[in-house]
């Protein structure tokens, strides 16, 4: 499809779609590591907008250095939920190209960090038992 055909879908959806009574949500299953969306058929036709919004732009957002990224569910009144999509970032890759962002690695400086948290505290709690044990041993 064309740039002119997506815009005449998103006109033609925008027309017959309802902002105040559409809803859509993604929904965290408690204890299971899925999560769903929970819509009615104002907010789905809603999401499709966007979605449809982002694929006409997605090179001009890819080329753009500062932001490369659409900001979606924050701004988005009839988007609710749990689980919360906060932007949509496109890509030119297809599906298996697409190379997996790269897990982040602690490094000395996060562990220096941490450690240097515990000490402190561990300073402080042995700092009040030894005061509490010094006035107690004055009477």
């Amino acid at each position: 499809m064309d740039k002119i055909e997506l815009e005449t879908i998103i006109e033609k959806l925008e027309q017959n779609v309802s902002k105040e009574n559409g809803t859509i949500g993604l929904y965290y299953h408690d204890g299971e590591d899925e999560c769903h969306l929970k819509a009615n058929k104002d907010g789905f036709k809603l999401f499709a907008i966007e979605l449809l919004k982002a694929s006409i732009n997605t090179e001009t957002i890819i080329e753009n250095k500062e932001k490369d990224f659409i900001p979606f569910g924050f701004n988005q009144k009839w988007f609710e939920g749990e689980v919360m999509i906060a932007y949509i970032k496109p890509i030119l890759e297809k599906r298996g190209e697409i190379i997996a962002e790269k897990a982040y690695i602690p490094s000395i400086k996060d562990d220096l960090l941490k450690f240097g948290c515990f000490a402190i505290i561990g300073i402080l709690a042995l700092s009040l038992i030894i005061g509490i044990y010094t006035v107690i041993t004055w009477f």
